[in-house]
């Protein structure tokens, strides 16, 4: 009886396991072959200010809420509550009780709000959608896509993009400590193209169009920027253009390293013809396994002559690409198959004939100079449970 059941289990096991890879393989074909390819807006000119720290990127984010007369439209991939999170849909709630027209867009699995909550914003006039919901025929496989992006639009005149989701780690009230990340809040003309990708993300989450919507500014501000739209298709390639083309440096900022071999050869390539290259990871774990799937990959790049950091003074967070001193990006991609591959992402990269790269560079330098440098040594004296680890987050790095 007790080896039936055991026979039992392990055949259900690999039943299930093995539908799960058929459904991973079979949905990402169909991801590819329906997917728009990633979106290059045009060059704009805006005013934009570069937050790294949460506490500013909030107080900052509430006074633009707090100025709204007509719109916010606002999604993003987690809301967590109590704390912050819970001030944010208050502050949103009473908006839209006085006239405002409110959206709120968040990712299905990345938000867990309860369902009081949800039916309260409803109530308060509040237009609520969830961004990916898993559907049929390949459920797992949608069920691992995220909305990553980070959005928020007030009246068309001001737009917020970046890494920061909602929740109190991002203040520091967790036992990460002090979170770093990197967000851009923007003003004029590239504010129009923020609008657009947060109504076409509405509308196929479902929601009704908006009426009579103020329309975005068209005047230009004095930085020169354009918007990068990834829905899983694309990103890679154009990150390879841009890493054959650095002659000098390239700055590499992330919470997770986990590219695949494309990209990593990108990377490689860079450093045996000589470009400097820097990596900036955290210390600090956020996500089991992550930190030791990077690990896969930091023999070749310290071979090649990269150098690897790791940041010390609480989590980062921040995602940032700096090459040459004449282009930067910035934005919500994690440098990871996920974000390359599965997620919806929006970075914004900047030309070198305005500030935001000399201000970027200083700030992921600055990042880089408290951190703790990686070496050879480090890898090769990793414990077998550590390198076993590696192994196993591997497998399974698709997902991480």
């Amino acid at each position: 009886m007790f080896t039936t059941i055991v026979i039992t289990i392990i055949v259900l096991v690999l039943l299930i396991a093995i539908w799960f890879i058929i459904d991973f393989r079979l949905g990402r074909k169909r991801h590819q072959q329906l997917a728009s390819t990633a979106k290059i807006y045009p060059l704009r000119h805006s005013d934009t200010e570069l937050m790294k720290d949460g506490r500013r990127f909030f107080q900052r984010l509430f006074a633009d809420i707090e100025q709204a007369q007509d719109h916010v439209h606002t999604s993003v991939f987690i809301i967590k509550e109590p704390g912050i999170g819970t001030q944010l849909l208050a502050l949103l709630e009473r908006k839209a009780r006085d006239g405002v027209t409110v959206k709120l867009l968040v990712d299905r699995f990345g938000s867990r709000l309860a369902n009081a909550t949800t039916n309260r914003l409803k109530h308060s006039g509040i237009s609520f959608a969830y961004a990916h919901k898993p559907k049929f025929p390949f459920i797992f496989y949608s069920a691992n896509r995220r909305y990553h992006r980070k959005i928020t639009v007030v009246d068309g005149k001001v737009a917020y993009l970046g890494g920061f989701n909602v929740g109190d780690e991002y203040v520091g009230k967790d036992k990460l400590g002090y979170w770093r990340d990197y967000h851009v809040r923007m003003e004029k003309e590239g504010v129009a193209d923020l609008q657009e990708v947060f109504l076409d993300d509405w509308a196929e989450a479902g929601g009704a169009p908006p009426a009579n919507l103020m329309p975005s500014t068209a005047e230009q501000g004095s930085e020169p920027l354009q918007l990068l739209a990834s829905e899983g298709l694309g990103y890679a390639d154009h990150l390879i253009d841009w890493f054959d083309s650095a002659k000098t440096y390239a700055m590499i900022a992330s919470p997770y390293y986990v590219p695949g071999g494309r990209i990593q050869d990108a990377v490689v390539n860079m450093g045996e013809r000589g470009v400097k290259v820097d990596v900036l990871i955290p210390q600090k774990k956020d996500h089991p396994l992550v930190h030791d799937a990077a690990y896969a990959y930091f023999r070749e790049l310290l071979q090649a002559g990269c150098t690897i950091y790791e940041y010390t003074s609480g989590f980062f967070h921040g995602k940032a690409i700096i090459i040459d001193g004449k282009f930067a990006n910035i934005g919500s991609a994690k440098f990871d198959k996920r974000s390359f591959f599965l997620n919806d992402e929006l970075d914004l990269f900047f030309h070198d004939e305005g500030k935001m790269i000399e201000e970027a560079e200083a700030v992921v330098r600055k990042d880089m100079q408290t951190a703790k440098k990686i070496t050879i040594q480090d890898v090769e004296n990793r414990t077998w449970l550590e390198n076993l680890k590696t192994k196993g987050a591997t497998w399974i790095s698709d997902l991480l």
